[in-house]
């Protein structure tokens, strides 16, 4: 079964004052996205990694983290707090991917339909997809 979660995304929580760049996500933001998602001892997947303020709340909340990025400067970053699994995302197979619990992310908007494609495509059974998209 999936599931599709919406929310009140409104200016206020979603405004530019808040994303000042393009590779963090807020902390507001993130608190919505993880609610109700339990994390602990999960192994979670965050397929466009940045600069890791998506990874950082995932793992204060007690989870593994799994993460893609291919930034250079990025991908230090990452590589730093968690497990770096590829470059792109986009290259990852099922059988890369068949232990995690959920994916969380924010992916670069001008990609955001396809990576969520993706991770519905390769995602395991029963696992939990959360992606931040544009409308």
């Amino acid at each position: 079964a999936y599931e599709i979660i919406a929310g009140d995304w409104s200016s206020d929580v979603c405004s530019s004052d808040l994303f000042p760049s393009h590779d963090t996500t807020p902390l507001e933001v993130i608190e919505k996205m993880i609610s109700g998602i339990e994390l602990q001892g999960k192994t979670i997947l965050e397929p466009s990694a940045g600069s890791c303020s998506i990874v950082d709340v995932l793992q204060q909340n007690g989870a593994s983290v799994l993460a893609c990025e291919n930034d250079q400067r990025l991908k230090a970053i990452v590589k730093s707090k968690c497990k770096h699994i590829a470059d792109n995302f986009l290259t990852l197979k099922s059988e890369d991917v068949s232990h995690i619990h959920a994916v969380v992310m924010n992916p670069p908007f001008s990609r955001g339909a396809e990576h969520l494609i993706h991770a519905y495509n390769i995602a395991p059974k029963g696992c939990r997809i959360v992606c931040l998209l544009n409308a």
